[in-house]
């Protein structure tokens, strides 16, 4: 026997009605919106007045004055001077002004002092080599400055150690 499966007559599709989709979704709702309700009243309920533990409000003294701020310092700051710290020696002159210099390295091979110097250029610092002979040897100093400032040196120290080279500061005289 054949069967015309087009025109098949599905009896679940016609028991169900819109209305059972609808009747879900509102006893959802008035559900959480009861639970909401009795959670609302456990945690915002105010204490009974009665059993209540009742405090005092403190209230101002009106004896107390309020004394406004006195701000001097726009005054105090146009008229100060900072004054300017001279340094002398014990013979009591003045002792020469200091500039500074950064050891990036120290090799017995030149080649491998000037490899480094020529790294140092690379990042835009005033390095030169030194010859120095200590105990018969001689030493070849990669030297980064002269710096007169110490923001200035602070500056090739970050940038120093950035390319992970250590650097020793030496102070010089002019």
């Amino acid at each position: 026997m054949t069967q015309d499966f087009a025109k098949r007559n599905n009896k679940a599709s016609e028991s169900r009605s819109p209305l059972h989709g609808w009747a879900w979704f509102f006893t959802g709702l008035v559900a959480g919106i009861f639970i909401s309700f009795l959670v609302y009243l456990w945690i915002f309920v105010p204490p009974n007045p009665v059993t209540a533990d009742v405090r005092e409000i403190p209230k101002a003294e009106p004896d107390q004055i309020v004394k406004e701020m006195q701000y001097d310092f726009y005054d105090l700051f146009p008229n100060s001077e900072v004054p300017i710290v001279e340094e002398y020696g014990e013979d009591g002159e003045k002792v020469e002004s200091f500039s500074y210099l950064l050891q990036a390295g120290s090799f017995r091979n030149s080649n491998e002092a000037d490899k480094l110097r020529g790294e140092l250029i690379l990042l835009g610092l005033d390095a030169f080599l030194s010859e120095k002979d200590l105990d018969g040897n001689k030493w070849h100093r990669v030297m980064v400055g002269p710096f007169d400032t110490d923001l200035a040196l602070n500056r090739a120290q970050d940038k120093l150690a950035q390319a992970e080279v250590e650097a020793m500061p030496m102070k010089i005289r002019q």
